[in-house]
């Protein structure tokens, strides 16, 4: 066992050497599916299913194939609390999200959380120390972590490269689908090329016009380098969610000009979604320089690029097709029209995607290292004087930018009045949002690693985090212990619960913030009066202590 530190058919020829073996669903129910492989996802795809248990939790869940357990996490976040299984057949299952697990797997775990005096855990083991069956029960779905309600997430892996795979190439028979994916609209963007007066974006309604087709209306008039971009989703039998759609062609004039399939990727390039769409949403025929994602492109000419230099229709058309092959089309023109080009207004700094980028004033500092970037851009920056913090707020732009890689960002402080250095932090100002980015103070400096350009300014946090107890009355009769421990500022860092001074294991709910531990007669004795004590500590130190007593 290695223990990790956390933080709070075509196809099955291309992956012959982990396409053997049969599998079995993981619930025994009828599956629908609330999320496809390979969605479109903040930052990521999604890396498997979520199948739907029926808007409840606590269905058993059973290994789809023989192995063994050869990893275990439980987190507040992310998948909360999941197993991976490693099989014969080279694939690894992974199962998210689940309320609890089977006494064989829980006992191993708690015993490693009290070893570690934490509750989040990540835990490797190998051959032979946790053996399972095909169909055994490994545990219960839930909606542990950031999940949006009670489903099963679950992944399908090649063991060697941990590459995702999609699961509906094993679970195909247990899912029907006769409903075509729906496009919603389409965008056409401008590269060094004209579409009327001077719009650099044209985007146009997708129109129903029959069964599985559509189209957007009117021609949309260009010339010079344009490229494209769709809104898309798949829809399945027997539900209403919306999904990510699996293949996606682009034909122009008869001839395929982009295809994307998703079917697999590799988690190294699943942040390359930020190049990939726009606003996480519309999917776009190019490919920057700096997109190094390669394993969904199927064809792409010239970079996604059309070149228009003739006065002529463009015949284009989107072909749209899920995994159990309904497709749908839309059609749409560009007319080729002789315009004269509108030089782009530059106004900022020339940042390439290739090399590293520096920029420094005497308030303030970012560098932008090579890979960062997509593509090459004109960066800017200003500041706006603040009285709310203690800095200027300095405003980072494009600010629709996300980075592959983190840049590193350095602010100098207009007020550094603290004694207790520890308790400035950094935020990012979105709308009426504001999200803390926690990094170090440094002589005057805060310095931080940001994954976005944006609106930044310093601020302070001195205010202890909450922790309040939940129904306390009601404890002993429910045999579990509930607070709500909260950090209005810089997040809550770590906490720690005793009974009668010892460790007890209290499990996050990252969702509603409560820590709950359920009453165990081997560490707490029965029928007598017991001391609490919870102790939380946030990101910059801030230190809140809850003390009381209850009778068990």
């Amino acid at each position: 066992m290695r223990l990790r530190t956390i933080g709070l058919g075509v196809i099955c020829a291309l992956i012959a050497p982990v396409c053997r073996g049969e599998m079995i669903a993981p619930l025994k129910i009828p599956l629908l599916m609330s999320a496809n492989f390979g969605e479109l996802r903040p930052n990521h795809f999604h890396s498997g299913i979520d199948l739907k248990t029926q808007g409840r939790t606590g269905l058993p869940v059973y290994a789809m194939d023989g192995g063994y357990v050869s990893r275990v996490v439980v987190s507040p976040w992310g998948f909360g609390r999941a197993i991976y299984i490693n099989h014969p057949s080279g694939l690894t299952t992974v199962y998210g999200h689940l309320k609890s697990f089977a006494p064989f797997v829980d006992e191993v775990v708690r015993r490693l959380q009290y070893e570690q005096e934490d509750f989040a855990i990540d835990c490797e083991f190998a051959e032979g120390e946790i053996p399972v069956g095909q169909g055994d029960l490994i545990g219960y779905s839930g909606n542990a972590g950031s999940s949006g309600g009670p489903h099963l997430h679950l992944d399908i892996r090649d063991t060697a490269t941990e590459d995702p795979m999609d699961p509906q190439e094993w679970l195909s028979q247990y899912i029907t689908d006769d409903v075509a994916p729906e496009p919603r609209r389409v965008v056409v963007y401008t590269h060094d090329g004209v579409m009327g007066n001077t719009a650099r974006r044209v985007e146009r309604k997708a129109t129903r016009s029959g069964a599985g087709t559509y189209s957007i209306g009117e021609p949309v008039p260009v010339w010079g380098d344009v490229s494209f971009g769709i809104e898309a989703y798949d829809r399945m039998t027997g539900t209403a969610n919306k999904y990510g759609v699996h293949q996606v062609d682009l034909y122009v004039d008869d001839s395929l000009f982009f295809s994307t399939y998703i079917y697999r990727y590799s988690f190294d390039e699943t942040r390359y979604i930020n190049s990939f769409t726009e606003d996480g949403k519309i999917m776009r025929t190019y490919v920057a320089p700096g997109n190094r994602l390669r394993s969904i492109y199927k064809q792409v000419d010239n970079h996604g690029i059309l070149h228009v230099d003739e006065e002529r229709p463009y015949r284009c058309r989107y072909v749209l097709t899920d995994y159990d092959g309904n497709r749908s089309v839309l059609d749409f023109t560009l007319t080729g029209k002789l315009q004269e080009p509108v030089e782009p207004q530059k106004s900022g700094i020339y940042f390439s995607y290739a090399v590293d980028n520096l920029y420094k004033k005497d308030d303030f500092g970012l560098f932008v290292p090579a890979g960062a970037l997509y593509e090459n851009i004109d960066f800017t920056r200003r500041k706006l004087e603040s009285h709310k913090y203690c800095s200027d707020t300095q405003v980072i732009g494009p600010d629709d930018i996300s980075l592959h890689r983190p840049a590193d960002l350095s602010i100098r402080l207009t007020r550094d009045e603290l004694t207790n250095k520890n308790q400035y932090y950094l935020v990012r100002l979105k709308g009426s949002r504001v999200y803390p980015v926690n990094g170090e103070y440094a002589d005057g400096w805060y310095k931080a690693k940001i994954r976005n350009f944006g609106s930044y300014a310093v601020t302070v946090d001195s205010v202890n985090p909450s922790i309040q107890p939940v129904a306390p009355e009601r404890w002993s009769s429910r045999g579990t212990v509930v607070l709500k421990v909260t950090d209005s500022g810089s997040g809550l860092k770590s906490y720690r619960g005793e009974i009668d001074g010892k460790f007890v294991l209290f499990e996050l709910d990252g969702k509603t913030a409560r820590i709950t531990y359920r009453l165990e007669s081997n560490r707490v004795k029965k029928g007598s009066k017991h001391t609490l004590k919870v102790r939380a500590t946030d990101m910059c130190g801030n230190e809140q202590v809850y003390t009381g007593s209850f009778v068990w």
